[in-house]
């Protein structure tokens, strides 16, 4: 999140040096592990996208800074460490200094989020309430029991989303809306194995993305974010997504379970996305975004939470892929582990 060149900003850069880092931090109670990334932005003669090639120029050196966040009503601080991670290639070096954290947190009230150089004194501070869980045990539809693993004795409760008229709508799914959540985002994740030789194996997946759910429903009085899909748009959009991939030679692949996320995000997250949207119209000049105190910091500090569901596949369902039209050249099992090819 450096500077772009189609936006506008309200910091002089021709001014006298002043820091301003940039900063993305979405925690999630309910994840094992925190990160925060904290960036450099940098102003100099040269290439933009050269600089920006430069792990230098975009990453704090180690110990340069102290992250760290505070409760509204917990006096314990929650230090984070820095780390490097490696990224994929884009327009930054890939070699990136995060901040992490496998600290609990609270799942209620709200948090501080403390920047401060070690060099300079300078602090940037923001404050972001904690969103709440979903509850999958307040849902229907594909978010319901049973989940995975299912008892093999058990014949119902299986996903199926192979419906034979595939502008039918299948995979219907309520949950209640969350407290301080304003943007729902879901992903289903279709799970395979590629049969390598009939003994080894290698796992992969697929997703099938849904950006923004807003549709509310009523269900026995009660008031329900609602979503569907129809059959055929999930298997276009998993052969797209396995057109994209470097699948290996196999003997045959196998779908063997579904994983279902659905994200609630807060305004700050809405008011992020959109910040960062590009600009199609004749006015390119934006501003960027920040939710920091007195906008001492670019970027974002902001909480969601997550509802993850495994579910079993119906036999039916595991043969579609062999057999469907937008599926059926990626060399997939049916439940008799055997590819029927296409016709």
């Amino acid at each position: 999140m450096i500077f772009l060149s189609s936006c506008k900003n309200d910091i002089e850069l021709n001014a006298p040096y002043k820091e301003y880092p940039s900063v993305y931090a979405v925690l999630n109670p309910f994840e094992k592990i925190q990160m925060i990334r904290v960036n450099k932005v940098f102003l100099g003669e040269g290439n933009a996208n050269t600089m920006a090639k430069v792990a230098d120029s975009i990453n704090y050196k180690q110990d340069e800074i102290t992250v760290s966040i505070k409760h509204s009503s917990n006096p314990h601080v929650i230090l984070f460490r820095d780390s490097m991670v490696t990224t994929s290639e884009g327009a930054f070096n890939t070699n990136q200094r995060v901040y992490v954290s496998n600290e609990r947190l609270d799942t209620t009230g709200f948090y501080t989020l403390t920047i401060k150089n070690t060099h300079t004194g300078n602090v940037f501070t923001a404050t972001a309430t904690v969103i709440p869980r979903i509850n999958a045990r307040e849902t229907s539809g594909i978010l319901a029991a049973p989940y995975y693993p299912l008892d093999p004795a058990v014949t119902s409760g299986r996903i199926n989303f192979s419906a034979q008229n595939p502008t039918i709508a299948v995979g219907g799914t309520y949950f209640l809306p969350v407290q301080n959540a304003k943007i729902y985002q879901m992903t289903i994740r279709s799970h395979f194995y590629n049969d390598l030789n009939g003994v080894d194996r290698s796992y992969d997946y697929v997703d099938f993305d849904f950006n923004d759910i807003k549709t509310t429903r009523s269900l026995s009085g009660t008031s329900y974010m609602f979503t569907n899909f129809k059959s055929g748009d999930y298997f276009t959009q998993i052969a797209q997504s396995l057109s994209k991939k470097n699948l290996p030679a196999v003997q045959g692949r196998k779908m063997y379970l579904i994983e279902v996320f659905v994200w609630a995000s807060s305004q700050e997250y809405v008011d992020y996305m959109e910040y960062i949207k590009p600009s199609f119209g004749i006015n390119q000049n934006k501003p960027l975004y920040s939710n920091f105190k007195d906008n001492s910091a670019l970027g974002l500090f902001t909480f969601r939470s997550t509802l993850t569901v495994l579910k079993e596949l119906d036999p039916v369902f595991i043969s579609s892929f062999s057999g469907n039209v937008n599926t059926c050249q990626y060399k997939f099992y049916n439940d008799k582990n055997v590819v029927l090819g296409c016709k």
